[in-house]
């Protein structure tokens, strides 16, 4: 179930877009001002997915209701539907961060080809699995360097981290981010042999575990896997979004003992400055 709240001061623009996504599995609240959209927002909290949102408010600022909505919730999605047609107005939809800007008046089967697509977006990102706990990862990473003792082999683990180029402190924040880095996750699981393992740790970072692998062959893994990032990326289109990779072997760079996964984030911390 998707749950989108339609803010226009239009009653019959909302009284269409529910006509329009009638049959759809989707929850639709209808307001008209910047107060009763923050109440309802705040009653929803994490459970809103969209707003479909009339800048064009009256008196109100509509652009200042999005930036209030985003403090709710960050991984709102934001489709404007306006008939404001202007260029100052596309610059202050990109700044906040919205999805789409869709320009009144719209046809009927124009706006619901739209509304459907990022509500399968919407749904595709929450159907992809959440990342692995911390106990997890670390419970695994435990067991794989616990076999690599007793059958005397070694083994690279490794840390992808994704960040944000401007902000290094934050991550994927939005539907789109976090679908695209979830697809990352997808393409490096799809890489590796049948023995090796990684785990999605939060929204932007990947613990890879790699059995086998002798100090010779790091160099060539971390080519690897940079050769994948950078392909993706540019597939994907993804420019604000930078990575960095570490790996470790066990036990010529680090004794067994210690924490490999902090002595990789330390190297990593460091690396992003």
């Amino acid at each position: 179930m998707t749950h989108i709240m339609v803010t226009d001061i239009n009653a019959t623009t909302s009284f269409r877009i529910k006509k329009l996504l009638e049959g759809i599995p989707v929850e639709i609240i209808t307001t008209t001002t910047i107060f009763e959209s923050i109440n309802r927002a705040g009653n929803l909290q994490s459970t809103l997915d969209m707003v479909i949102i009339d800048v064009n408010l009256g008196p109100e600022d509509g652009y200042e209701l999005i930036a209030k909505l985003k403090d709710i919730n960050p991984n709102i999605m934001v489709i404007i539907v306006t008939s404001l047609n202007t260029r100052k107005s596309f610059v202050r939809a990109i700044r906040v961060g919205a999805a789409d800007y869709i320009l009144k008046p719209f046809e009927d089967d124009y706006l619901r080809g739209k509304l459907l697509q990022h509500i399968k977006l919407i749904n595709d990102a929450k159907a992809l699995s959440p990342g692995a706990s911390q106990k997890q990862i670390d419970t695994s990473i435990y067991n794989a360097v616990k076999k690599a003792v007793r059958e005397n082999h070694e083994l690279l683990i490794g840390l992808l981290i994704v960040y944000n180029k401007k902000n290094p402190a934050q991550s994927a924040n939005n539907v789109r981010d976090i679908t695209l880095l979830k697809g990352l996750f997808r393409e490096i699981e799809g890489s590796l042999n049948f023995d090796d393992e990684v785990y999605a740790h939060g929204n932007n970072g990947y613990v890879i575990v790699m059995h086998r692998k002798n100090m010779h062959a790091k160099p060539v893994v971390i080519e690897f896997f940079n050769n994948l990032c950078e392909q993706y990326f540019t597939e994907k289109g993804i420019d604000e979004f930078a990575y960095e990779i570490e790996f470790i072997n066990l036990p010529n760079e680090i004794d067994p003992r210690q924490n490999a996964l902090s002595v990789l984030a330390q190297r990593i911390e460091k690396n992003i400055g």
